[in-house]
């Protein structure tokens, strides 16, 4: 489980920007469902599964005219500091306007690599969070001890999951003219991969 401040009473934006203010150390908070959640320190593996993606996806946007942003952008629903909730995913993408500001509130497509200790919150709490943002598309969560994606893609009729795991799947972000196959995903990364056979080809 991640790591949960001790509190009273549901917290909303603006309580907590106050108490991530106050700190004096350098654990990185959440604000998910007006729950405060730790998050984890990231591993090897965990910086190395959003390179893969994040530098790619950069350079993809860059050339559309949309922006990805990798690991300091917090995504809230309004810039109503009564929201209770404010995220910080480990990739995002928004094509509108710059507003230049820490926060947005239109993103496109969400990426999370998944860590043991905050895996319940991300695959709970932010997961309905990420799903009710009118303008997102795509989240992606990224297992780190195995190759496995699981893409949610907002269609004419809700959320469908697709389940990625194999070297050879193709991660698409179709809101955007973007996609990746999993090999590239995992690149450098210790996990198991399935024997293919000798005759495919990518």
């Amino acid at each position: 489980m991640a790591d949960v401040a001790e509190q009273h009473h549901p917290l909303t934006i603006a309580e907590y920007d106050r108490f991530v203010e106050a700190q004096h150390d350098d654990r990185a908070w959440e604000l998910v469902d007006g729950e405060l959640v730790m998050m984890s320190n990231p591993t090897e593996n965990h910086e190395q599964i959003a390179g893969n993606v994040g530098a790619p996806l950069k350079l993809a946007m860059d050339a559309a005219g949309c922006r990805s942003y990798q690991g300091g952008m917090r995504v809230q629903r309004s810039a109503d500091s009564r929201g209770k909730d404010k995220t910080k995913p480990d990739i995002v993408v928004r094509c509108s306007p710059r507003q230049n500001q820490t926060f947005v509130t239109d993103p496109l497509v969400v990426v999370e690599v998944l860590s043991p200790s905050t895996m319940d919150h991300d695959r709970g709490g932010k997961l309905k969070f990420y799903k009710s943002l009118p303008t997102l598309r795509h989240v992606a969560l990224i297992y780190q001890d195995q190759m496995r994606v699981e893409h949610y893609e907002r269609t004419e009729d809700g959320w469908r999951l697709g389940v990625l795991t194999a070297p050879n799947d193709i991660l698409r972000f179709d809101a955007v003219g973007f996609e990746i196959d999993l090999d590239r995903v995992y690149f450098d990364v210790p996990v198991s991969r399935p024997i293919m056979d000798a005759g495919h080809t990518r």
